[in-house]
């Protein structure tokens, strides 16, 4: 009897999701037709002219990240039936049907999908492979057709190509659309005049020296200074840190699943090797050299042996039994009663928090590109700190190894930990983890690298590669458009067009006047949603034309001007990574400053949960 009416409740959930699924697609689909109609000329359509800069999906995050349709695979009939079906559960169970819906809605909120983390992308980068080494087994002995075997190699060589940087562009569009509101040019610090260290009768000479060091270090250490002042807690922020640590941290995931599975005498086999392990390094007290050989050794063996591919294979096998959860932190919450805790917790314990996971998740992305060889130099560089960890670790003496071990630590409790605590703005020069990976970069980081790199590979000129004395008709590529235009609405002229040029960018407005700013002058681009428009009392002419359909865009400059515009979303992004792309400066991705205002002490509040669930 318990087991049917489990069965029961199963079902009923299940004819529920597909209701609500049904229900906002329907929705969804009218919501799109209206945007269609009312912003015809706002979607650019998707083409293969590779002399479209905006081909590259990379460059157009709208055309990146629009997924297909669920229900692609059932008929019109089958739809109907089904929804009928599932209509019956409406009437019989409402209560269910509104608490599913709320669990739709906020796990759509909280937790957006990954464009690469759907099973049809990974299918296709398996086929690929999989057809690129039946090509390769079935022509191994065949020889009577060099010609053809070649061409066929070349082909299923060259769909592995695309598909891979397919999955590259897709990446980068994502990270720039869902993680990169805030971008500054890194400039090198001025040297600061004592007239600025002079307070009262005293000369403050630890703030000048600080200075002074940051200014002859100013060519590698400008791009770790961030340059914010402690925002409150965001809810919507906290969700997309909390969605690239899950996200970054699957490997680990993985790593941990092994380690409990020695731990927990899975395998006892295994598990005795490693026991015999343990035992042999704990004698001979070489466990923290053993740590910096397998850092090596796992890094290079990344490098020289192809383990994605079986990794992304044994993920889809696992995909239907995979399930992932985010825990919050619970024990914390309930320490500060069960009475009016949540705003003093977010307002106190939130910001630090915040903090903390935001860093932690730059840490992630960062051992994750060093150990994929993003950056070859400074993977080589970081290996090169491990050889000569791993050097002093066999041949010093285990008693001089502890001692610097503890001294490392003690200077760390004691002197960076308490500079970064005070001085956040300078917590990324005195993280020691940050030394050991030094410059090697973020996801975001890397992102607008590699935009910076996909421009400049498109303006290459390829004509010295081609053979002088081929018979066949050289075919010259064609000229690569020069600038970009958009459809905008300034704060100030009214509806403007922006345009995007290879050294500026340019608004020109109704009466014919223009207004130009070079590449070199940009200091910051923001990009501002409803929450920002509508508490900035300088964005008012905005705030009663934002909409979901239309976004903003700022501009700041090193005259302290700035300019505000706002422009359909995915224009919006085309006209940031175009900036990022070809400006060719060296961008710092910082997050977005997020104001107290001074209406009530519960604005802050209120503000997170209507930015994250409206």
């Amino acid at each position: 009897m318990t087991f049917n009416h489990r069965e029961s409740l199963t079902e009923t959930e299940h004819h529920i999701g597909n209701l609500v699924d049904s229900a906002k697609r329907a929705k969804d689909k009218a919501k799109e037709k209206t945007k269609q109609l009312f912003s015809p000329a706002e979607t650019r359509p998707l083409t293969d002219d590779e002399d479209d800069i905006f081909a590259d999906a990379a460059f157009d995050s709208a055309q990146a990240l629009k997924q297909a349709s669920e229900n692609r695979g059932r008929s019109t009939s089958e739809a109907i039936r089904d929804d009928l079906k599932s209509a019956k559960y409406l009437v019989t169970h409402p209560r269910r049907v509104m608490r599913s819906k709320a669990t739709h809605i906020a796990s759509e909120k909280l937790g957006r999908q990954h464009p690469l983390l759907t099973l049809d992308r990974d299918q296709d980068l398996l086929d690929a492979h999989d057809a690129f080494s039946q090509a390769v087994s079935s022509n191994a002995s065949d020889t009577s057709d060099i010609e053809n075997v070649i061409s066929e190699l070349d082909e299923a060589h060259g769909r592995v190509q695309k598909v891979e940087q397919q999955r590259e562009s897709l990446q980068t569009a994502w990270i720039l659309s869902r993680h990169v509101s805030r971008v500054k040019v890194v400039r090198p610090l001025s040297r600061p005049a004592k007239s600025q260290f002079k307070k009262e009768d005293r000369f403050e000479w630890e703030r000048y020296l600080g200075y002074m060091a940051l200014y002859y270090t100013r060519n590698f250490t400008s791009g770790y200074i961030d340059d914010f002042t402690s925002p409150p807690f965001d809810l919507e922020d906290l969700a997309r840190i909390i969605e690239r640590i899950a996200i970054t941290s699957a490997p680990w995931q993985s790593f941990l699943v092994k380690v409990r599975q020695v731990y927990m005498w899975k395998d006892p086999k295994q598990t005795a090797k490693w026991l015999a392990l343990y035992l042999v390094l704990w004698y001979t007290q070489h466990i923290v050299a053993y740590f910096y050989f397998y850092v090596i050794y796992s890094t290079l063996r990344n490098r020289f042996r192809e383990t994605s591919i079986r990794t992304v294979r044994e993920s889809v096998g696992r995909a239907i039994d995979r399930k992932a959860r985010v825990q919050a932190w619970g024990e914390l919450i309930q320490r500060h009663g069960q009475h009016d805790w949540l705003e003093q917790f977010l307002d106190e314990i939130g910001p630090m928090i915040q903090l903390q996971l935001g860093d932690l998740a730059d840490l992630l992305e960062i051992l994750v590109n060093f150990h994929r060889w993003e950056r070859s130099s400074l993977t080589l560089a970081t290996l090169f700190f491990f050889s000569c960890s791993l050097l002093i670790s066999l041949c010093a003496d285990m008693e001089f190894c502890m001692k610097l071990v503890w001294f490392i630590a003690g200077g760390a409790f004691f002197l960076t930990y308490p500079i970064s605590a005070n001085f956040p703005k300078y917590r990324l020069l005195l993280s020691h983890w940050r030394w050991v990976f030094w410059d090697i970069p973020t996801h975001a980081e890397l992102a607008i690298l590699t935009l910076q790199r996909k421009a400049a590979s498109k303006e290459a000129n390829f004509e010295e590669f081609e053979y002088k004395d081929d018979d066949r008709r050289a075919v010259r590529p064609k000229k690569l458009a020069s600038s970009y235009s958009f459809k905008v609405h300034d704060s100030v002229e009214g509806r403007c067009q922006l345009t995007v040029a290879r050294e500026c960018l340019t608004i020109s407005a109704k009466d014919g006047s223009e207004r130009k700013w070079p590449f070199s002058s940009f200091v910051e681009i923001r990009k501002l949603d409803h929450i920002d428009v509508q508490s900035t009392s300088t964005l008012k002419n905005l705030s009663r034309l934002h909409s979901r359909y239309a976004e903003v865009l700022q501009f700041r400059f090193l005259d302290d001007t700035d300019l505000t515009v706002l422009l359909h979303p995915a224009d919006r992004d085309r006209v940031f990574n175009l900036v990022l792309a070809w400006s060719g400066l060296k961008w710092q991705c910082l997050r977005m400053e997020r104001h107290n205002t001074l209406d009530s002490e519960r604005s802050n509040l209120d503000r997170a949960i209507k930015r994250a669930f409206l």
